[in-house]
């Protein structure tokens, strides 16, 4: 290739790159996304939605316990979130608030992606583990059993679970297991402390955040057990809290130091494209929902031309 040539090839890249970014910075409002996240309203956590660009905020929670951690339900017309340790779901404007575990706590409430099922955390025997239960509170199963294991997420074809176990001489780390329980298998082998897994719409990577090197960055897996992981963000000081877009083309995040906390989103690849709360609040937890997602991605409406995250040791995707 020519000098030339190459020179408008690159230049070609840059003006695709910034379309795309323009495209999965602002899609997702125009097709009526909602993303649920913890907000620090009038000095209490409550819950909030707002659009994937940051606009249109509603409170949704107005109650002097704290509120937090929400989690949509497949079909969007419910939510799931913790006040005073306990799982509760309230209709999606707010209205309804039911206690689903009543006199034993739970946090980390994830649904099922078919709408059946909440998997959540609770303590047994003083660890934490990971139970389920049907979304009316009813049939409340433990999973796990060895170590502590928390912070449960449903794969897209809701065969699978991934969360995080300590056990003995290995963890804190990423697993997956079966709905049931079993067939647990270990995704990562670093040690570092991890958290809030999220799959790829497409069931081939978990996204979490991890302790290393005294600050908390998000790490991508690979689900298929070969144990290739790779640090996806680059703000500082902190990032945490990772939830993939319906799509997959955008993780949101929280950026957070000791006077602020923020949701961000970025591309997969961790090309950082917006902050969507700027007032200054404490925001966290983010959990998308969107109308018009399809249950494998990309979705055929978008430009996708930054693409997949490539193992380099083997050119694996």
């Amino acid at each position: 290739m020519s000098f030339k040539a190459g020179r408008t090839f690159a230049g070609a890249l840059v003006v695709s790159l910034l379309i795309q970014m323009h495209i999965a910075e602002r899609g997702y409002a125009a097709f009526g996304a909602k993303i649920a996240f913890t907000c620090w309203r009038d000095g209490n956590h409550e819950i909030c939605v707002m659009d994937s660009d940051g606009g249109n905020v509603v409170r949704l929670t107005d109650h002097p316990a704290r509120d937090y951690e929400p989690a949509w339900s497949p079909d969007g017309t419910r939510i799931a979130f913790i006040r005073d340790h306990h799982i509760n779901v309230m209709d999606s404007d707010g209205g309804h608030v039911i206690e689903l575990v009543k006199n034993a706590g739970g946090w980390a409430p994830a649904w099922s992606p078919d709408g059946s099922k909440i998997a959540y955390t609770r303590y047994k025997a003083l660890k934490r583990q990971v139970w389920v239960m049907d979304t009316d509170g009813g049939n409340q199963n433990l999973l796990t059993k060895w170590g502590e294991n928390y912070d449960p997420a449903w794969s897209p074809d809701g065969g699978r679970i991934a969360f995080v176990s300590g056990r003995r001489h290995a963890g804190p780390e990423i697993y997956v297991m079966d709905t049931d329980g079993n067939n647990q298998v270990r995704l990562t082998h670093d040690l570092a402390e991890k958290g809030n897994p999220s799959w790829s719409p497409d069931g081939r990577w978990i996204v979490y955040d991890s302790h290393k090197d005294w600050v908390f960055q998000i790490y991508v897996v690979e689900t298929d057990g070969g144990g290739f992981t790779k640090r996806i963000s680059r703000d500082p000081p902190n990032n945490a809290s990772p939830a993939w877009s319906p799509d997959g083309h955008t993780i949101a995040y929280v950026n957070w130091d000791l006077v602020n906390s923020t949701i961000n989103l970025m591309t997969p690849d961790g090309l950082h494209l917006k902050q969507l709360i700027e007032d200054g609040f404490f925001s966290a937890d983010p959990d998308w929902f969107d109308p018009r997602a399809r249950s494998v991605s990309p979705a055929a409406n978008y430009l996708t031309i930054w693409g997949e995250i490539k193992a380099p040791s083997t050119g694996r995707r």
